[in-house]
């Protein structure tokens, strides 16, 4: 299903004794289906260059983003957690940079910018080592659990299990349903909006689909029949939030 931008929850879960169910790293269906051919000494040699090099880039970015959102919880709300977590929207200076965000001016997408202010803020208000210890990409991962206790929970958990993002993406899911919790979305129009031109854009083109239904040829039955679910699940997502707008607008 097609993911929200900054999904938080409204109502403070229950605090369960049960452990979450370990996760681990998996590859895909589809990438083992679409893995390249087996790679001669001399090309892995190259692969394993560009995977260090990617990791440094990323480790540069995170960094980035870092300095951005201590800034931010710094000098926009003078590193109050109360105000930068739960009442960011009354400040008036978070609500004209959120406005410009996903723009010619802000070139920074509306939850990027909550990613990077929450994970400063929740360093101070957690006070935890582990959560200190994270990257940045596994910290604003775990914002979707949104209970402090949890949140200690969790990153003591992902650091000792050494999780990756994915294995953290899985981790949060398996956390919510075992807390009864049906996770509350907290809607930006606007990033939504931008989310959606973006997914327009990359997928509506004539050439995506050439290229999607050729490499769909080459999957097995099951593979393509998961293509297929995880499409009509986003499609039927997006014609259900269609429908609504629709009818409380009165068209």
């Amino acid at each position: 299903m097609l993911s929200l931008p900054m999904v938080t929850s409204q109502k403070t879960p229950a605090i369960s004794s049960k452990t979450a169910t370990p996760v681990t790293s998996k590859t895909s269906a589809l990438d083992r289906d679409m893995a390249p051919r087996a790679l001669s000494t001399e090309e892995r040699a190259v692969l394993t260059e560009a995977i260090s090099r990617s990791k440094g880039v990323q480790a540069a970015i995170d960094s980035q983003w870092v300095e951005f959102g201590q800034w931010l919880f710094t000098n926009v709300f003078g590193e109050d957690t109360r105000s930068a977590i739960e009442h960011r929207d009354d400040n008036p200076l978070w609500s004209a940079l959120f406005a410009l965000a996903d723009s010619a001016k802000v070139r920074v997408r509306h939850e990027e910018l909550e990613r990077a202010l929450l994970t400063a803020a929740y360093d101070k208000r957690l006070n935890s080592d582990a959560w200190r210890a994270l990257d940045y990409g596994r910290k604003w991962r775990l914002l979707r659990l949104a209970d402090e206790k949890l949140l200690r929970k969790a990153a003591s958990h992902v650091l000792s299990a050494n999780l990756d993002t994915r294995a953290v993406d899985a981790y949060v899911r398996n956390v919510l349903a075992e807390e009864g919790e049906t996770p509350v979305v907290r809607v930006s129009v606007p990033a939504l909006v931008g989310l959606l031109d973006r997914l327009s854009d990359r997928t509506g083109s004539k050439g995506f689909g050439r290229l999607l239904e050729s490499a769909a040829k080459k999957l097995t039955h099951d593979k393509r029949e998961a293509l297929l679910t995880s499409l009509e699940s986003a499609r039927d997502a997006l014609d259900g939030l269609h429908a609504r707008i629709k009818k409380s607008s009165g068209d």
